[in-house]
């Protein structure tokens, strides 16, 4: 077992004494230098565990004492003051205690506290649980029980060495019909109804005799499965295809609900077993979202056999034109300088950025466009995308090096959750540079984040499967735009305009 080393020195204690002439002595101050190695606390099995020790040295006499006396053997309980220098200095001698707890042949768990302690100064608590002999199991191979359409029976057996009890907690269709609590190892019996429509499930819960759930068991009734992988098709406005998966085990087919709707066709009408539905859009000239909803059903053999029907909505945007922005003097009014040098504008040039010079402001989500016009020297042109807890999302413009670099920052997160996104390189610096960073959201209220290099896909990631977990959608955006020097004096850039593009409401 882990030890750790803990030194405590008690605070001073003032002891006054009364006189009968109204005057008051005091005594002098007292200290205790309490000294001891152990773990804050130890987890034990029921049988057979090992002993550990408890190394104390201190200025004062001592002593360690469990609250469990009966079921905790410690072989030294009390110890004299060693040379009082020798403690303070670390030179003492140590006493070592050995701790052993009998076996706990008890059902439940238990718990014991040893408390380390010198004259008044209780300098240590130490935590122990012991755990107890109770049991209670439900074979692997019970845990996932398919059942046929027509329904039955169908077995759970427990193994346990105390009261249990089995209790449906989601599904309608089966019932507890044999065993609903038992003692040790036995059998439950669940009954399931026929099934005449979709493929569903339930789940039954075994519970121990504190009614705490120890296993659950689910059931799957065979049935008619049709599942798209999605209920809603988002597309961009100049998006010309798109696709949902079908998780299906029979033949499907598609249709629209309004034929009125003519700005999409199904290429896919219909199907069997798993598959895809694929559609075809023309580009959204319009200034609204444009919405329908495809059908998909099941194909039926006879007259009453059932039918399932999912409804799938398709959502396309329209063209949302971006708002260009010059970072001239009225509108860094609403950014922060916060480096060695303030950015210049110059009507008809741009916003000089020489090296050191930055800018920061919060933003909100959407599509911002950065438009670097001119580099002169070898500056590293900056930009930082600044949320909560230290996340960053970082990209840099870098003539020097022939690339767009990325690098990704976040709390307490090592190198491998990072995006695998690191650099592009097809620039072309003696050109202005668009540098764009595209945030979308994804699902379950995370982002997925596009950078693009003068209109071109440099690379994309999800917020959710790495590092940058903390970037929900919806959050602001501490933002900062600057430039360093890299390799030479004198670098600098100039930003002609950026440009700001408000993202899609997918929920109107």
């Amino acid at each position: 077992m882990k030890k750790i080393s803990c030194i405590f020195c008690a605070a001073a204690v003032l002891l006054s004494g009364l006189c009968g002439c109204g005057k008051s002595e005091k005594e002098d101050i007292k200290t205790v230098d309490l000294r001891y190695r152990v773990a804050d606390s130890y987890d034990l099995p029921a049988s057979g565990a090992q002993s550990f020790t408890i190394m104390v040295t201190s200025t004062e006499p001592w002593v360690i004492k469990s609250a469990h006396p009966d079921w905790c053997i410690i072989d030294i309980e009390e110890g004299e003051a060693s040379d009082p220098e020798a403690v303070r200095t670390g030179k003492a001698t140590p006493v070592t205690a050995r701790v052993q707890y009998y076996d706990n042949t008890g059902l439940d768990d238990r718990d014991d506290t040893i408390e380390i302690s010198s004259d008044y100064w209780v300098g240590k608590t130490v935590k122990v649980h012991q755990k107890g002999i109770a049991f209670l199991t439900v074979p692997e191979e019970d845990l996932e029980q398919d059942v046929v359409k027509a329904g039955g029976d169908y077995v759970i057996h427990v193994e346990s060495n105390q009261d249990w009890s089995v209790k449906v907690t989601s599904g309608d269709w089966i019932s507890v019909k044999e065993g609903a609590a038992g003692h040790g190892v036995g059998t439950a019996t669940v009954t399931a109804v026929e099934n005449t429509s979709e493929l569903r499930y339930a789940e039954v819960t075994v519970y121990d005799r504190h009614e705490e759930a120890v296993a659950t068991v689910k059931f799957t009734q065979d049935g008619v499965q049709l599942v798209p992988a999605a209920n809603e098709i988002r597309a961009s406005f100049d998006q010309l295809s798109a696709e949902v998966a079908v998780e299906a085990n029979a033949a499907w087919t598609v249709e629209k609900a309004s034929e009125a709707d003519d700005w999409f066709t199904i290429d896919t009408p219909e199907g069997e077993g798993n598959g895809t539905i694929r559609i075809s859009l023309t580009k959204n000239e319009g200034t609204a979202m444009r919405k329908a909803t495809i059908l998909l059903k099941n194909k039926v053999a006879n007259e009453g056999d059932y039918q399932a029907e999912k409804e799938i909505v398709v959502k396309q945007a329209f063209e949302v034109t971006p708002q260009r922005i010059i970072l001239d003097d009225a509108e860094m009014e609403h950014w922060t300088s916060d480096w060695a040098n303030t950015p210049a504008y110059t009507a008809g040039v741009g916003t000089l950025f020489t090296a050191k010079a930055r800018l920061n402001r919060t933003m909100k989500f959407g599509t911002y466009t950065f438009n670097w016009s001119t580099f002169s020297g070898m500056p590293r042109v900056r930009h930082w995308f600044c949320f909560s807890d230290g996340t960053e999302v970082k990209a840099d413009i870098r003539p020097g090096s022939g690339k767009v670099s990325f690098d990704f920052n976040a709390p307490s997160s090592g190198s491998s959750d990072k995006p695998s996104l690191s650099s592009f390189y097809d620039v072309d610096f003696s050109k202005p540079v668009a540098l764009t960073c595209k945030f979308d959201p994804s699902g379950a209220g995370y982002c997925h984040v596009t950078f693009l290099v003068n209109g071109v896909e440099a690379g994309s990631f999800d917020t959710s499967e790495n590092l940058l977990h903390t970037v929900k959608w919806g959050s602001d955006i501490n933002m900062y735009i600057g430039v360093q020097d890299e390799g030479s004096e004198g670098a600098s850039a100039v930003c002609e305009w950026y440009e700001y593009t408000v993202p899609v409401n997918w929920d109107e």
